[in-house]
């Protein structure tokens, strides 16, 4: 399936089909994707095009047992034990796995491409960064971040920046990248909550913020990562749950803004991260958030 949103050529691919939303657990991680790929077919961004990322399915399945541990992947697989195939905080089912590694699929899919084109790339993918080498958490399933450097590194990339702007930590991310490439990956995460936090070793940081000083934290963080530079690939992992956590949208938009102007030409991929209907919020909200991202991104080339 490849839906241009603009006839134009395409500034910004976006990888999604429908087995993004394959599971029957309902949440805001597993069905959001969908809502944000009818808004595009229903008020298109100029220059974003659609792409089914089925093709890499069987890549993905290779990566997914690369950076996760067999009995994990067994456990998602066939819901055996309960406890580990819910790891994640889903009630399992069989098509959590199929919904998983179309997420992760994605991923790889936005990583590779950007590698062999000049567009900008991205997916509709979410619940990743919590889910560590042998178990998930945090509604997260795969390590689609982490995939996202596997693949890369199995078509050649040797440097990667990880980062990570989701209202929470991403110590799941740290644990893999630790265990698999420790020595090509640097994770920069900026956070307003401590669930799920790390310890930095290396080039790699984390800021644990309050909202009222959360951009002057990225704006020193993308300062910080520019001084490492230059990467293979950069990996942005696009929370918008920060408005869940008192982040006011406006510093959302600046947050997007300042990020796509620190990559300007680099290779970069976005995966969509957190972001939840919690509070006084609706879907329409949380699509909105998103597609903030997804303009900014359009508006780089």
């Amino acid at each position: 399936m490849t839906t241009p949103a603009h006839q134009s050529t395409p500034t910004l691919s976006i990888f999604h089909n429908r087995d993004y939303g394959a599971s029957k657990y309902e949440f805001d991680t597993t069905r959001k994707a969908v809502d944000i790929a009818q808004s595009l077919l229903d008020s298109p961004i100029p220059g974003v095009e659609i792409i089914d990322p089925i093709n890499y399915y069987e890549e993905a399945e290779k990566v997914i047992s690369t950076i996760h541990s067999p009995e994990y992947v067994k456990a998602v697989r066939t819901g055996k034990p309960r406890e580990l195939a819910q790891s994640s905080s889903f009630t399992w089912d069989k098509d959590i796995f199929t919904m998983a590694r179309a997420h992760t699929a994605g991923m790889i899919a936005a990583a590779v491409n950007v590698l062999m084109t000049d567009e900008r790339h991205g997916s509709l993918s979410s619940g990743m960064h919590h889910a560590s080498f042998d178990r998930g958490a945090g509604y997260c399933t795969f390590n689609g971040l982490a995939a996202a450097i596997q693949g890369s590194i199995n078509v050649g990339a040797q440097r990667f920046l990880c980062l990570d702007f989701d209202a929470h930590a991403g110590g799941g991310t740290w644990n893999i990248m630790q265990r698999l490439f420790p020595e090509k990956a640097v994770q920069i995460d900026v956070t307003v909550s401590a669930f799920d936090t790390w310890t930095p070793s290396g080039e790699s940081r984390l800021d644990i913020v309050e909202p009222d000083n959360y951009i002057p934290a990225i704006t020193a963080s993308l300062e910080y990562a520019a001084s490492l530079a230059p990467f293979d690939l950069i990996i942005y992992n696009a929370g918008v749950d920060i408005r869940n956590s008192g982040v006011s949208e406006a510093d959302l938009q600046t947050r997007e803004h300042l990020v796509s102007e620190f990559i300007g030409k680099s290779p970069a991929i976005f995966g969509l991260a957190g972001g939840y209907t919690w509070g006084r919020y609706n879907i329409n909200d949380v699509v909105g958030w998103h597609r903030l991202t997804i303009a900014e991104w359009t508006q780089a080339r």
